[in-house]
């Protein structure tokens, strides 16, 4: 790797991933929702998927978000209060919570996939099949590389 890679690999994590997540923001904000944080939009997200399949404990989604239930806990406390979530206990186990969207957040969390959709429709004007091909690789290259680091809990 030259001194130039390292430059531009760098540059991307810093500049990159802040701009994305500044992009989605003002995104989401001009599509009705300007009371979320994209952290917000993500946490409506992991509760819709996990709702599907019947896992929407605090602990799953927690997990699902690589957040400590305490911190999520902080999260779901601020969407009951907006109105885009409610919290409910277990049947059978009162200590076992769920947590659920409300037809409000559902609304925000479609409006969320939709910008990730058209965000992935920009792009695919703009790359041919082989630049997909190499960016799916280089992608799952570094999915599996911050999965590792995780795992370790280096962070690098």
């Amino acid at each position: 790797m030259t001194d130039e890679h390292r430059k531009a690999v760098n540059d991307f994590f810093v500049n990159v991933f802040n701009k994305i997540l500044l992009y989605e923001e003002q995104a989401l904000n001009r599509a009705g929702c300007p009371d979320l944080s994209v952290r917000e939009f993500h946490v409506l997200e992991a509760v819709g998927a996990l709702e599907k399949e019947g896992r929407n404990r605090m602990s799953h989604t927690a997990a699902r978000l690589f957040i400590s239930v305490g911190a999520l806990t902080t999260a779901v406390n601020v969407l009951v209060r907006k109105g885009y979530l409610v919290r409910e206990n277990g049947e059978k186990d009162r200590r076992v919570v769920y947590v659920k969207l409300t037809d409000q957040g559902r609304e925000a969390a479609k409006r969320h996939q939709m910008f990730h959709e058209q965000m992935v429709d920009s792009l695919e004007a703009r790359l041919d099949d082989g630049e997909w091909d190499t960016l799916i690789h280089s992608l799952d290259t570094l999915e599996r590389f911050f999965s590792a680091a995780g795992e370790k809990g280096t962070g690098a």
